[in-house]
């Protein structure tokens, strides 16, 4: 047996103490300067997916709002326009994307609220696989008919469908306005045919022609066929009287209470972004929309800006999306795939 070495193993016993020790502090201090990644966020480049093709509205205000936050986070936010199968792809690829801020959505809000109970197979739930980050504007609709018509106010109007049933066609140019006729025609109780567009512009020009007879479109859009005297505009679908336009009234004060559609645009991320990113991300994207270049260049465009914190974004949405899967099944209403 080979004899103790009692100076040898106290040694050895001192020596891997201090390292241990050593080992300790070193990691200790590591932690402590060692920055978590939304003190470091953003250290590259974030990328805006756009489900739609470029020189679109969505495309317009993302740019917009890119620009300024751009500054704010001091990385370059750009835009990728990613259109295609109503607007599924783009809600997809950044549903899918890792939960770290460098990838958001910019979209339409009918995207979320209206989607789901359109294409029931869907490779995502949206309500639960984004979040958003703001809200970045809102507009109403407006319901635009040919000056030819004998009608000045809704109830006129109302009047005249129900007296001329099946003479009357409506422009219809998204899956949102099918919708926001589909409610004017429960509450109304008027039937008539919407005729499917692939744009606004398309459903004015036809609207103005007297190939159709009236339209919904957005306000923005509505108000150069308004001043040109091209249409007439006899009530507009928000709870209130827009802004943009207060002489025109609303269609829940023109003889259907509670009548309310709006539509917004919003920022969104994947879920399960840390807290502390998705602060920061809403504070640069809301500074951008106040900047005074960016609010008047929205303005401009129709749209109201909003700006609000990312609970106040997605209390919004919960009650679009039920309003319209209750309009949805009611009406049985079927969207082409």
């Amino acid at each position: 047996m080979m004899p103790v070495q009692n100076g040898s193993v106290s040694a050895r016993s001192c020596l891997a103490a201090c390292l241990a020790a050593f080992l300790l502090v070193a990691a200790t201090l590591w932690i402590a300067v060692s920055p978590s990644a939304a003190q470091t966020f953003p250290n590259r480049p974030i990328r805006i997916v756009v489900p739609a093709a470029a020189g679109g509205a969505l495309d317009v205000i993302s740019r917009l709002m890119a620009i300024k936050a751009s500054e704010v986070l001091k990385q370059q936010v750009y835009i990728e326009n990613k259109p295609g199968a109503n607007w599924i792809i783009g809600m997809d690829a950044v549903a899918k994307a890792a939960p770290d801020g460098y990838t958001l959505l910019f979209i339409a809000s009918s995207g979320i609220t209206v989607n789901p109970f359109v294409f029931p197979n869907m490779p995502l739930d949206p309500l639960h696989d984004l979040t958003p980050v703001t809200t970045a504007t809102t507009t109403d609709f407006v319901l635009l008919v040919n000056p030819s018509l004998p009608v000045k106010t809704i109830g006129d109007f109302i009047r005249y469908l129900k007296a001329n049933p099946g003479k009357l066609n409506h422009a219809s140019n998204s899956a949102t306005t099918m919708l926001v006729s589909e409610l004017f025609k429960a509450q109304a109780g008027v039937e008539y045919v919407d005729v499917n567009y692939r744009g606004a512009s398309q459903a004015i020009q036809d609207a103005a022609a007297g190939v159709v007879q009236f339209c919904f479109v957005d306000l923005g859009t509505g108000t150069s066929p308004i001043e040109g005297k091209l249409l007439v505009p006899l009530a507009i679908t928000g709870p209130v009287r827009s802004k943009l336009n207060p002489s025109i009234p609303t269609l829940a004060e023109s003889g259907l209470p509670g009548y309310s559609v709006s539509s917004s645009t919003l920022l969104l991320a994947p879920a399960n972004v840390p807290a502390e990113i998705m602060a920061q991300l809403n504070a640069a994207f809301r500074h951008s929309l106040e900047t005074p270049e960016v609010n008047s260049k929205l303005v401009a465009m129709g749209q109201v800006v909003v700006g609000n914190s990312a609970q106040e974004a997605e209390a919004l949405l919960k009650p679009e999306a039920d309003q319209f899967r209750k309009l949805i099944a009611d009406r049985n209403i079927q969207f082409a795939k």
